[in-house]
């Protein structure tokens, strides 16, 4: 019982940590060839597209929402924010945005290519 307890307790204050905000980047999904599906694969692979550009929408929106409360930390804090605070930020920014922009072509070819190969 004191065992039970004893994890209770140890599992209760890690749970502050677990509970802190933080961006996950959504993981790609994966590229589908446009040949090689059936008309159910293809719309799966379309609601997986748009399910990752939603998501990495949110995760940009939480990368600025937490450049936007460092920025105010730091002001509150009488220091300017440490440059590579929002150097890094703008590269995940970026490189997220590129990856929405591949995922968006990689399933606009396979759509193109589908129609072409199975729709004549």
């Amino acid at each position: 019982m004191r065992i039970l307890l004893f994890l209770t307790v140890l599992l209760c204050a890690g749970a502050p940590a677990l509970a802190q905000p933080a961006c996950t980047e959504p993981p790609m999904p994966a590229p589908v060839n446009g040949t090689n599906v059936n008309p159910d694969q293809l719309r799966a692979a379309v609601t997986a597209a748009k399910g990752f550009i939603a998501e990495s929408d949110v995760y940009q929106n939480c990368l600025i929402s937490e450049l936007d409360a460092a920025k105010t930390q730091a002001g509150t804090e009488g220091h300017p924010l440490d440059p590579t605070v929002e150097s890094q930020t703008r590269l995940k920014l970026a490189a997220i945005q590129k990856t929405k922009e591949k995922v968006g072509t990689e399933i606009n070819i396979a759509i193109d290519v589908f129609k072409k190969t199975h729709l004549k």
